[in-house]
């Protein structure tokens, strides 16, 4: 494994096409537990997976093919934290061909305001946790096991499993949502292909204020309960900008019609 530490890139032998996202984050005990399945195309003769993951703590990985039923568990996974990589080496040399890769993680809400991290609020004077994430420039790896550089785009599906009083976002609408008890879990559209550091997910408590452009795109801006007054100005800025840029570049708002 020597050979993948100090590089300044991943190696080139796995390339993600696909991410399915799972996050349950503990907003009192300040953790997060994760599984993400990748889909990959393995275009190089080579029995290791490299990609970047930091203060994660890795359960299981595991590689699967649709055209077999083979899979396939690492004989050694290694967290190497000076290079923020994770390595897993197979005993065999992966089928060339789309597989997915598999990985089950848990993590912590850190307190740096970078990767998947806590934010706090209050509420009737009572201070409160809310999860929150920045990816940008390169840390999406905090959240969850990726090719965390911009030109490794992919689609992202997330699926978040939080509080059912909690308001759960991310960069796509919602397309279903089931309560169980005091848990509700969140689905949402594919994002379309992007980068790591784009994707973004809150959990909390919010109000928010909305508008629409004069094409009919739904602007929200979320913000402490009680306090939509202060969004005002932003929701007026964002709506504006949208139709600025439309014209400006002559393309529509090319997401679905929330945002």
């Amino acid at each position: 494994m020597d050979q993948f530490r100090g590089q300044a890139r991943l190696p080139k032998s796995a390339i993600p096409k696909r991410y399915d996202i799972r996050l349950k984050p503990d907003l009192t005990a300040c953790t997060f537990a994760g599984f993400v399945a990748i889909d990959i195309d393995i275009v190089g003769n080579t029995n290791f997976i490299v990609l970047n993951a930091a203060d994660l703590f890795i359960n299981s990985a595991s590689v699967s093919y649709s055209s077999s039923s083979k899979v396939l568990q690492p004989v050694k996974v290694e967290l190497v934290e000076a290079d923020e990589i994770l390595v897993l080496e197979f005993a065999e040399t992966l089928p060339n061909g789309i597989g997915v890769l598999d990985i089950v993680f848990d993590g912590v809400l850190n307190d740096k305001m970078k990767g998947f991290y806590r934010s706090t609020y209050e509420l009737n004077g009572e201070k409160k946790n809310m999860a929150v994430t920045q990816f940008e420039p390169a840390d999406a790896r905090r959240c969850f096991p990726c090719w965390d550089e911009p030109a490794c785009k992919a689609t992202f599906k997330i699926t978040l499993d939080v509080p059912a009083e909690l308001v759960a976002l991310s960069n796509m609408p919602v397309i279903e949502e089931k309560v169980n008890g005091d848990l509700k879990t969140v689905s949402y559209q594919e994002t379309p292909i992007m980068s790591t550091y784009l994707v973004a997910v809150v959990v909390g408590l919010f109000d928010y204020v909305e508008d629409h452009t004069s094409d009919g795109v739904k602007v929200r801006v979320y913000c402490q309960v009680g306090k939509t007054k202060q969004g005002k100005f932003a929701l007026h800025v964002a709506v504006k900008t949208l139709e600025l840029y439309k014209g400006y570049f002559a393309v529509p708002y090319a997401l679905p019609s929330w945002i």
